[in-house]
């Protein structure tokens, strides 16, 4: 079947591949029969054996996944404060007070690939190991791998390789919580034994990585963006899992330990915790909370200042919600810094349609009272406004003792 090449024949085949991957009724049997095509994924056609988690495939295959070391075990998450509702707004995502704590592990997997930017690690057997590789919204048999007819070129790399990289690690959320604690599963699995050749993540032109990495005294010729090479392979690729199952935005207290020691390893300053912020979303429609000039003025005398973070380095983050002790904004990714903010008291506000308690679950960790706020008035843009009474609540929240 001399399909790997370009020409006539193969887009043809290509797009009736692409077609009847698209038809929900069709798909699993036309990929089961794709599956059996002879070669790999390497040349054409999905990968060929079926997506399995890491420890079923180590429990099964020894030449597939040789070394699974395990580092965290099962436990439970505990959420020890309530999260306060300020006005009549309430939501039921904020009611899980206890959660299960999925185990971790690091895996060595020879002659690994990786598959960006929606990541897939897939196995030396040709096989997308399921826990690791998400594709959000698609089942595990339906990820990008297998629903493409052709990969991009695979790029062959020397050595040992830990991949950081996960499913929207581009964004800062996602980093800071999926993907960088992995660096602290490879280092305790391999108790202090020296970095491996290559560390792997999605993409460096966030400024946040490299500072991040740097912090962790990763230097930035050791990393390889999947953004430049979006289909690699390495010697051995050794794959930690994922600090909270599925990215669900619920993750461990460990996660949070190692978080704040990294922090505290370079903001050396001892000034009082007395910062007020309201998080910006500057040239952000979506999520954008429009305050009147009022509202502006109220937060000003009560001593916040409005703080554009996408414009400050990642360690002035840091240190900035160090010092803090007043935090509130919209919801989006600048609450993440929350986990360095230990006792501050935090408010979010949301529109009605997005509400998301990921940060609250981070300020559980920190010891920081949480209030949120459901806005229900929102305009065409996305952007959402609260009424000044409701304003007047939420500042009154974050000046209580």
């Amino acid at each position: 079947m001399l399909i790997s090449g370009g020409g006539i024949i193969g887009n043809v085949i290509e797009t009736r591949y692409l077609f009847l991957m698209k038809i929900k009724d069709l798909r699993k049997p036309f990929l089961r029969w794709a599956m059996s095509w002879p070669g790999d994924s390497t040349r054409f056609g999905p990968p060929r054996l079926p997506p399995f988690g890491l420890e079923q495939i180590a429990r099964d295959d020894k030449g597939e996944i040789p070394e699974l070391i395990p580092v965290h075990p099962r436990g439970r998450i505990i959420r020890s404060r309530p999260a306060v509702p300020i006005g009549s707004g309430s939501a039921d995502v904020f009611d899980i007070p206890e959660s299960p704590q999925t185990p971790t592990f690091l895996a060595r997997i020879p002659k690994g690939r990786l598959l960006g930017p929606t990541i897939a690690v897939i196995t030396g057997k040709d096989r997308v190991v399921a826990d690791v590789s998400l594709d959000w919204n698609h089942p595990p048999d339906a990820h990008y791998a297998y629903r493409r007819f052709r990969l991009p070129r695979c790029k062959n790399f020397q050595g040992d390789a830990v991949v950081l990289a996960c499913t929207g690690a581009d964004t800062y959320y996602h980093w800071l919580i999926d993907a960088l604690p992995r660096v602290a599963i490879a280092r305790t699995a391999w108790n202090a034994a020296a970095d491996p050749d290559w560390w792997v993540v999605n993409s460096l032109k966030p400024s946040f990585v490299a500072e991040s990495l740097q912090a962790l005294g990763i230097p930035r010729n050791k990393v390889v963006s999947l953004e430049e090479n979006p289909h690699v392979c390495f010697s051995n690729l050794w794959v930690p899992s994922l600090p909270c199952s599925s990215s669900s935005g619920n993750p461990p207290v460990w996660v949070a330990h190692f978080l704040s020691d990294l922090a505290a390893s370079f903001c050396t300053d001892s000034s009082a915790r007395e910062e007020a912020i309201f998080i910006e979303r500057k040239g952000l429609a979506k999520r954008n909370l429009k305050l009147s000039d009022k509202q502006r003025e109220k937060a000003g005398k009560a001593g916040f200042a409005f703080v554009a973070l996408e414009t400050l380095p990642w360690r002035e983050q840091v240190s900035l919600f160090r010092r803090a002790n007043r935090i509130t904004g919209p919801h989006g990714a600048g609450f993440s810094n929350v986990i360095f903010s230990h006792g501050a008291k935090v408010l979010e506000f949301f529109p009605k349609l997005s509400i998301n308690a990921c940060y609250y679950a981070l300020s559980c960790h920190s010891d920081c009272p949480y209030g949120y706020v459901v806005a229900s008035q929102q305009d065409q843009s996305g952007a959402f406004f609260v009424s000044d009474s409701l304003w007047d609540e939420g500042l009154a929240f974050l000046s209580r003792a």
